[in-house]
């Protein structure tokens, strides 16, 4: 089943886009310089554009990659001045660095295998420029654990959402089947789709980002403050090491 098709698309665009409201002032103090358009900015899953438009609004020069057709139709219009490009995270390619590069709302967890996710940072350390900043986060086995085995419902407008999600311990994968409904036809849904994470966990994450020469710091990606034992989600904050710069 496609991801983000056209249907969830709208809905993702109207209900989450607080994500982006979260993390900006975090955004815009730690990789932020005050300098606007004199910096350029890579937002990679970028979606619907909510943290792009943001981006924009403060005169970077940004740059949005998102896999999915509808999410880039609907970033189109949250962020008419970044360039976006649809292409696989796993297989991008610019010229030059970017001074930022975030890729946020647990996308990175789509990749399932940990070979693909170690192949971004690489990508993502090519990328990155000798003082620029990457900041993703990461739901962790511990989130999914706690979180992705329920039912849940979320009001829409003229209809609603039905999330289904499950976890497996033993492959550490968590698995959300998202149906939306209008409200005239409860029994037919509009769309539905599977979308499937993996939890990560932070010895796991250090050890590709040390092999792809990128040092980080780590944090609750909630409360942006230290990470608890059992957080759900951790935030990265990674740069290039010397070593990376040299070669």
């Amino acid at each position: 089943m496609p991801l983000y098709g056209e249907g969830f698309a709208a809905v993702y665009d109207r209900e989450w886009a607080f994500w982006a409201e979260h993390l900006w002032p975090f955004l815009a103090a730690r990789v932020g310089d005050g300098r606007g358009g004199t910096r350029s900015w890579l937002d990679l899953c970028c979606g619907g554009g909510h943290l792009l438009g943001r981006i924009c609004a403060a005169g970077y020069r940004a740059v949005g990659l998102d896999l999915s057709p509808h999410q880039l139709a609907v970033a189109r219009r949250n962020a008419p001045q970044a360039a976006l490009m649809q292409a696989d995270v796993r297989a991008f390619e610019f010229r030059g660095g970017f001074e930022a590069i975030t890729c946020v709302f647990d996308s990175l967890n789509y990749l399932t295998e940990p070979a693909d996710l170690a192949a971004v940072f690489c990508r993502v350390a090519r990328h990155l420029a000798p003082t620029g900043r990457f900041v993703f986060d990461l739901n962790t086995h511990e989130g999914l654990q706690d979180a992705w085995n329920r039912i849940g419902t979320v009001p829409c407008e003229q209809g609603h959402v039905t999330i289904a999600s499950s976890f497996d311990a033993d492959s550490g994968l968590g698995r959300a089947v998202i149906s939306g409904y209008a409200a005239e036809n409860e029994a037919s849904p509009l769309f539905v789709e599977e979308h499937i994470e993996r939890g990560y966990g932070p010895t796991e994450v250090a050890e590709m980002l040390t092999c792809a020469g990128l040092t980080s710091e780590v944090l609750d990606g909630h409360s942006l403050q230290a990470p608890e034992p059992r957080s759900a989600r951790l935030l990265w904050v990674c740069r290039r090491t010397s070593a990376a710069m040299a070669s």
